[in-house]
């Protein structure tokens, strides 16, 4: 009975829930829509395209103060140049037009926000599905490798046979591999979502291969 307990201490490890990855997929999600280089664009560009609240600030941005000089002079003043100054606006200080093109582009921005969105949340889904086949196959193989070790014991003790030993050692083997294909698929969809990030996909990266946090 002394002899089967280590490999009952495996089947009990091997029934425990798996642990959830540190990272979180909230502040992933964020990090990515402040630093994605393609939303940083259109937000610039809807800035850009803001009316200004202050009727002061709409004039600023819309008027303009222009000189002009020229030949001149009269009988009373002998002067051979003459300046003209002015001030011009460019466009009324309310305008629909404006406003429409701003909404158009506040639009465009908030489209592009919810295509982003939908792609990110469907690549770290994949990602955590990864992950989860991944501490699965490994607690699979924790698991045979202790089994292995406890059917050495035994057929060495002659309560055994052989071919068990190879049967477990098949499983062992195919576990290996999907192990190591597991790890090449998340650290392949870690970059796929780190990249979503821009500029700042290192940085993203780390977090989620829980070496670092986000800034």
């Amino acid at each position: 009975m002394m002899r089967a307990i280590p490999f009952l201490i495996a089947v009990l490890m091997l029934s425990q829930p798996m642990a959830a990855s540190a990272w979180e997929e909230q502040p992933v999600l964020e990090f990515i829509l402040a630093n994605n280089t393609l939303l940083r664009a259109y937000r610039t560009v809807t800035d850009q395209y803001t009316p200004p609240d202050d009727t002061v600030d709409r004039m600023l941005e819309y008027t303009s103060v222009y000189g002009r000089t020229g030949i001149g002079g009269t009988d009373f003043r002998d002067q051979p140049f003459i300046l003209q100054a002015g001030i011009q606006i460019n466009i009324p200080l309310a305008s629909t037009k404006e406003k429409r093109a701003h909404a158009m582009k506040a639009v465009e921005e908030t489209r592009t926000i919810d295509e982003i969105r939908a792609k990110v949340l469907g690549d770290i889904a994949q990602l955590r599905q990864h992950e989860a086949d991944l501490a699965a196959t490994r607690k699979r193989l924790k698991f045979y490798e202790d089994k292995s070790g406890w059917l050495q014991k035994r057929v060495k003790d002659g309560y055994d046979e052989v071919t068990e030993l190879w049967n477990i050692g098949q499983k062992l083997n195919e576990e290996r591999a999907a192990s190591e294909r597991l790890g090449i698929l998340v650290s392949s969809q870690q970059y796929q979502v780190a990249h979503y990030a821009g500029d700042q996909w290192q940085i993203l990266l780390a977090y989620l291969k829980g070496k670092g946090a986000l800034e």
